[in-house]
């Protein structure tokens, strides 16, 4: 059985990590059984430094972009959702906006602001030992907090940040429209990103203008409890 290696739940959503939320819904859609093991301890050990990864009878794949080419692979999964070409590609633009964009200010509202990070820092870090906690926290926080830096997302203010990404939440809620899911009226591996995304960025734990962005958009928020529902039944919706 497939091994799929996360952070682990908090603040209501199956794991705290929309990436690792975005394999486990890829796994869900492909029918393919998978055992979930949590903790942050686990990223010592992961190819990339990073979770989620997957451990498949000893065989070893990280980055939820490769584990999805890996069940199509080796599985036989189809994410295409029978949908052609130019619409699978129009999926792809929606989910590298979320992947390579919004995450960022997602990742910037929880570890860096002052409101964010103490919720952060007890989701993340509180079942640690607190001499244990009070070393590795801070640490981790910094390094955050400098690939913020490089990225740029750290070098802006935090109303420019919450305008940027509710730009791209207007365009996801656009692309989706009256449809069921992002593509139509069935479901695709784009859904997986979206999913995830929606459900990480709406904790009540982390309230303000992202969490308020999407709430906005009715089609979008309707969207996050159906499939969440359809997918990630362990999804606590009153905390959301």
């Amino acid at each position: 059985m497939i091994k799929l290696y996360g952070f682990g739940p908090g603040v209501g959503q199956p794991d705290l990590s929309p990436f690792v939320m975005k394999v486990m819904i890829l796994l869900r859609m492909s029918g393919i059984p998978f055992e979930k093991i949590n903790g942050i301890a686990g990223a010592r050990n992961a190819p990339r430094g990073k979770l989620p990864y997957i451990d498949d009878n000893g065989r070893i794949v990280s980055d939820s972009r490769f584990i999805k080419r890996y069940l199509a692979e080796t599985y036989g999964a189809d994410f295409s959702g029978g949908y052609d070409e130019p619409t699978l590609m129009t999926g792809l633009l929606a989910e590298r906006t979320l992947e390579e964009s919004s995450y960022f200010f997602a990742v910037e509202r929880r570890w860096i602001r002052p409101d964010g990070w103490p919720v952060m820092r007890e989701a993340a870090f509180g079942a640690m030992p607190a001499p244990l906690r009070l070393l590795i926290a801070p640490l981790v926080r910094r390094s955050v907090l400098n690939s913020l830096k490089g990225q740029g997302t750290a070098r802006m203010s935090s109303a420019e940040n919450d305008m940027l990404c509710a730009e791209n939440t207007r365009a996801i809620a656009s692309l989706l429209g009256d449809k069921p899911y992002l593509l139509g009226d069935r479901p695709s591996g784009s859904d997986a990103t979206v999913l995830a995304f929606a459900i990480a960025a709406t904790a009540r734990a982390f309230p303000g203008p992202i969490r308020n962005a999407i709430l906005a958009e009715p089609n979008l928020a309707a969207y996050r409890d159906r499939l969440a529902s359809e997918f990630l039944p362990e999804c606590d919706l009153a905390m959301l």
